[in-house]
């Protein structure tokens, strides 16, 4: 009973942060303000309004995506750091494109392929290709790259790292699971 207590508590406790993150911020409103005094009339002639100038338009973000040798549907990192690219396109009007690496040789040629076509971000996709995108990030310190699942030590100016700690998403779900078994046994796959 304290274990479905403690689990049901744990749920509680993480859907209200997650409602609380969601919650839209509150919106100040002004308190109504009585007139001191009578309007003043202008004394001014109406000006013509001025046409601000307008802008040259801005260059499209290009990014450019580096698969591993499982390519671009492999339902896992390939996959999703595709369907982060996609969604900016959709959403924020970027330019995408990903070369597939077929063999480990292909990694260093598709990221200087990208370098060359001046792609303003590259995502390797998984610490295989740590080494050719250090390399690159060497010999192009003004081209960015963010590196997935790979972190340097020392920290490379020009390369972002993402790492992430699945072994805590990984716990929770493990905490879950065992709180809500039946026959007390879980598993898991992947």
């Amino acid at each position: 009973m304290a274990k479905k207590l403690s689990l049901v508590l744990a749920v509680v406790v993480m859907a209200s942060m997650i409602l609380a993150a969601c919650a839209p911020a509150a919106t100040p409103t002004a308190a109504p303000v009585e007139p001191t005094a009578a309007p003043v009339e202008p004394t001014a002639a109406p000006v013509e309004p001025t046409v601000a100038p307008t802008k040259p338009p801005v260059a499209k973000i290009k990014v450019c995506e580096v698969t591993d040798t499982g390519g671009i549907d492999d339902k896992s990192f390939n996959a999703t750091a595709w369907k982060g690219v996609t969604d900016a396109i959709e959403k924020l009007g970027i330019e995408g494109k990903y070369l597939e690496s077929q063999e480990v040789a292909d990694y260093e040629k598709n990221i200087n392929a990208f370098i060359e076509e001046k792609c303003d971000l590259i995502i390797p996709v998984g610490f295989f290709l740590a080494d050719a995108t250090s390399a690159a990030a060497a010999a192009n310190p003004d081209q960015k790259f963010s590196i997935v699942d790979q972190a340097y030590d020392p920290v490379i100016a020009n390369v972002q790292s993402q790492v992430f700690q699945t072994d805590q998403a990984a716990f929770l779900a493990g905490y879950m699971a065992a709180g809500v078994t039946k026959t007390g046994k879980v598993g898991t796959f992947g």
